[in-house]
């Protein structure tokens, strides 16, 4: 059994990852904040929680001994933030200290990136060598990308890791700005699609991705390869139809002209101004729909067996799970 440090752990992606490693015996270390949120693990075992930070070198420096391996998962993945320079100090300079600390340690990275970081693409799919910054108009998306080239930079000095650049994840608990409107469609307050919708999106089931990167604990023949865990490429106005018809909503999801959702942007950006909460779109965000993200897994599939989850199926356990959150919302409110 591996010895293994995840930052990230209490995250979206984080928290199925913590569950499955830990069902398979292995000794797992979670960096945590003390805000952070444990519950979903109070009744599992081997699991040390270390109070630190990414962007402290000290703390990581101190949850580092004696391991064997790092999940890398941990960054900002907002919209917004009020202040703008948490979102580079904990994707870009947390990485770093990542990196250095792994490769001073000789210990070995599963650095879990994003498809943001590789840039939009055009419509036919891309492997893990494309390489662009178009598209990239959130703060969270140029971080991303820089990250993955200052891990690159790493790897040139000989550190030992392995990048994944998931695509677009959904599932259970999801309530970013995707799965955000998966849960707004359920329960039918979903305000519409930016613009044809004919931009095309890469769509990943959650639990896709949990086995891929489980999978290569002991594959020691991946040191600087990375991989593309990719999904179902659908355009994204079929994508938010899809979600519609599994609902049961008698009409797919409204479209608005580019330039009014824009123009509701600002103002969603204005009212953040004004009361310093998460706005629910912001104009990075309406641009960065307008752009192609369509990705192939074929390295990842042919290399690690990934397996993709067909979309209707992996929608329908997802909304299942958000029917399911809005009735147990509605039942403690009442």
């Amino acid at each position: 059994m591996a010895n293994i440090l995840i930052t990230g752990g209490t995250g979206f992606i984080g928290v199925p990852l913590v569950k499955k490693l830990q069902s398979l015996g292995h000794n797992l270390k979670l960096l945590i904040r003390e805000s952070s949120n444990t519950e979903p693990f109070q009744n599992l075992n081997n699991i040390e929680y270390v109070i630190g930070d990414i962007r402290d070198y000290e703390s990581l420096d101190k949850a580092s001994e004696n391991l064997d391996l790092i999940y890398h998962l941990a960054a900002y993945t907002r919209m917004w933030a009020k202040d703008k320079n948490i979102i580079e100090d904990t994707n870009i300079k947390g990485t770093e200290n990542i990196a250095r600390i792994a490769l001073e340690k000789n210990i070995r990275l599963i650095y879990i990136s994003s498809f943001i970081a590789l840039g939009a693409t055009p419509i036919d799919p891309v492997n893990e060598t494309h390489d662009c910054e178009e598209g990239l108009y959130l703060d969270y998306a140029k971080t991303k990308y820089q990250a993955k080239k200052l891990i690159v930079e790493y790897l040139d000095k000989g550190l030992n890791a392995t990048i994944f650049y998931p695509g677009i994840v959904y599932g259970p608990g999801d309530f970013n700005i995707f799965g955000q409107t998966v849960y707004d469609i359920t329960r039918r307050k979903f305000l519409g699609c930016p613009g044809n919708g004919e931009a095309i999106g890469s769509f990943v089931y959650l639990n896709d991705i949990i086995e891929s990167v489980v999978n290569v604990i002991d594959r020691n023949d991946l040191k600087g390869e990375s991989f593309i865990l990719g999904g179902i490429n659908i355009e994204f106005g079929d994508w938010l139809d899809l979600i519609a018809e599994i609902v049961g909503n008698r009409k797919n999801p409204r479209h608005f002209p580019m330039s009014l959702a824009k123009m509701y942007a600002r103002l969603c950006e204005f009212k953040t101004k004004l009361t310093k909460k998460m706005p629910y779109i912001n104009r990075a965000t309406v641009k960065m729909i307008n752009h192609n993200w369509s990705l192939s897994s074929e390295k990842a599939i042919d290399n690690l067996g990934y397996k993709i989850t067909p979309l209707r199926e992996g929608l329908e356990q997802t909304i299942s799970w958000y029917k399911d959150f809005i009735e147990k919302s509605k039942k403690k409110g009442a």
